[in-house]
């Protein structure tokens, strides 16, 4: 399975931009905020006004913890996995491997492509699924069958984080020392979380600059 992340939820103030939620935290901080200010601020706040508070936010981040985007994340190796939730300012579902039947799918990774290594590590992958196929289909319970599977198998996460958090990841997982799959995993939802805060790169950029 090719990796695919799919943003399928996010903040929306009474189904609107999930941006204007920023501005209502920052008029709170300001003493700006009541019932009977908060649909000026939701619907009639001027948009250059939206994206300078926005842009302002980096530098006092708590704000963005108020937007939080739900991720729907197929067809990423076990290895990457563990590494992802790892970042525990978010909160995750994982596809269970024991009470359901594991992925045959499987990730290679280029070096190993690259390497002249690829058949061999087809063979022994290939191998294990087929004896894991083999123990379940003889009654072996899938919690104990998936000791033998390799961290190469794909997995499905839904993930929720907030945007504080999401930019935190993303200094730390774009850099040049993380490891290429969450790389591109991380990539794939800073693109998904700009369609909702196009702002997404600018913030990126001042708070991993911040650090």
């Amino acid at each position: 399975m090719v990796l695919r992340v799919s943003l399928i939820s996010w903040s929306s103030p009474r189904g609107g931009d999930p941006r204007r939620i920023i501005v209502l935290a920052a008029k709170t901080s300001q003493g700006k905020l009541s019932l009977e200010t908060l649909q000026h601020y939701l619907n009639d706040y001027p948009e250059e006004d939206v994206r300078g508070w926005i842009l302002e936010s980096a530098s006092f981040p708590s704000v963005l913890e108020h937007i939080s985007f739900t991720f729907l994340i197929e067809g990423i190796s076990r290895v990457t996995s563990h590494q992802l939730v790892r970042h525990r300012i978010a909160s995750y579902t994982q596809e269970s491997q024991r009470y359901t039947k594991a992925e045959y799918d499987y990730i290679v990774p280029e070096s190993v492509r690259s390497g002249n290594f690829e058949e061999r590590f087809r063979n022994v992958v290939e191998e294990a699924l087929r004896l894991y196929k083999e123990m379940v289909d003889a009654g072996i319970p899938y919690e104990d069958a998936r000791y033998v599977l390799p961290q190469a198998v794909t997995t499905k996460i839904l993930m929720t984080v907030n945007l504080r958090e999401l930019l935190h990841i993303a200094c730390l997982r774009l850099s040049y020392k993380a490891q290429w799959e969450i790389r591109e995993l991380v990539k794939h939802m800073l693109e998904e979380a700009s369609k909702v805060v196009p702002e997404v790169y600018d913030l990126l950029r001042a708070s991993c600059t911040e650090r």
